[in-house]
């Protein structure tokens, strides 16, 4: 029944259905990081979490719907293997771009610095970016070779939760490499 009628909007409604979805999946994957990743318990930090759904909802969707959109329309819809590796390809393009622009909006939505920009840029974008390849990569594939255009990205967003979970983590516990108390000063 829920299906039937998110199936029947997502069809009217693409880009919106698209952008609540994805929207939702970053509250819970958020929610999911602060809780069990980083076991903050009550110290749920909210402010991340509205501005993880922010991200999601007007960042990522917008972001994904184009980039499957675009490489329909460049390959055709067809879900053949070949087309799929070729579409894929596309994709995997985006990959580094939809993270490095996750990182740059995340990091000014909480003011901070250029430098500290610049530094997790350098030091957490590649990792993060690796591993987008990992899970990413797979998915897409069964994505474009099995499932509607319509539904790819409800059915990427439930692997987008485990994704959510690690980038909202990742992107938001600083640097890792480096001097991060001196990156810190900075903010000041």
């Amino acid at each position: 029944m829920l299906l039937r009628w998110y199936s029947q909007n997502l069809k009217k409604h693409q880009f919106a259905m698209n952008m609540v979805t994805t929207g939702t999946v970053f509250f819970v994957g958020d929610i999911l990081s602060q809780q069990v990743v980083a076991k903050k318990g009550k110290q749920h930090d909210t402010e991340r979490t509205f501005r993880s759904v922010v991200m999601g909802t007007f960042y990522s969707a917008p972001a994904a719907t184009f980039a499957h959109n675009l490489a329909d329309k460049v390959f055709g819809p067809s879900r053949s293997p070949k087309i799929a590796i070729k579409k894929l390809g596309m994709l995997s393009l985006f990959t580094p771009i939809n993270i490095l622009g996750y990182v740059i909006l995340n990091n000014l939505l909480q003011s901070k610095s250029t430098d500290y920009i610049i530094h997790q840029i350098r030091n957490d974008v590649p990792t993060m970016i690796l591993a987008g390849y990992c899970l990413a990569l797979p998915t897409q594939f069964i994505l474009l070779t099995v499932v509607p255009l319509r539904h790819r990205v409800l059915l990427g967003n439930f692997v987008r939760v485990l994704w959510t979970v690690y980038l909202t983590h990742a992107s938001n516990i600083g640097t890792r490499r480096g001097n991060l108390e001196q990156i810190r000063g900075v903010e000041g």
